[in-house]
């Protein structure tokens, strides 16, 4: 295998990244599962990075890791995440581990298609904090928010 029994570098940097973030979202209450591995030996449906559910509001993740220029995402990736996420009706986000700077989180629906099909954050730093996506999460509405009450 490239990289040696682990897989390759890239690979388990990502999966490092990944960990992180899922337990930062553990930690502040949200139940979190991680995909499998890109791939996965799963061709026929995608899996996001991440899964995150607090009171019944759920996010999903793709999990990149980027210095302070551009980041360029696979068109595929993105509008698979994006329909996951409709599929789950979850909120869908790229989040990014800005190399010295931190978690930054960009809402799937404000990335910038590039000419090729592709997308493209111009300026990572400038998506949500992780307290400002908490507290976004705090005002959005619950699964239950969808569901009627039974009826007596």
């Amino acid at each position: 295998m490239p990289g040696g029994p682990g897989g390759s570098k890239p690979k388990r940097r990502g999966t490092i990244y990944e960990n992180e973030l899922a337990n930062i979202l553990w930690e502040r209450g949200f139940a979190v599962v991680r995909g499998p591995s890109s791939g996965g030996g799963v061709r026929r449906r995608f899996q996001p990075d991440l899964v995150a559910i607090k009171n019944g509001v759920v996010l999903v993740f793709e999990v990149k890791v980027a210095r302070q220029g551009p980041l360029y995402i696979d068109g595929d990736k993105v509008r698979n995440l994006a329909e996951f996420a409709r599929r789950a009706g979850a909120r869908s986000f790229i989040a990014v581990r800005v190399i010295g700077e931190g978690w930054r989180f960009h809402e799937v629906e404000g990335l910038e298609k590039t000419g090729g099909g592709n997308f493209k954050i111009a300026k990572p730093l400038a998506g949500l904090k992780l307290r400002d996506l908490l507290a976004l999460v705090e005002g959005w509405p619950r699964l239950t928010d969808f569901m009627e009450e039974p009826e007596s």
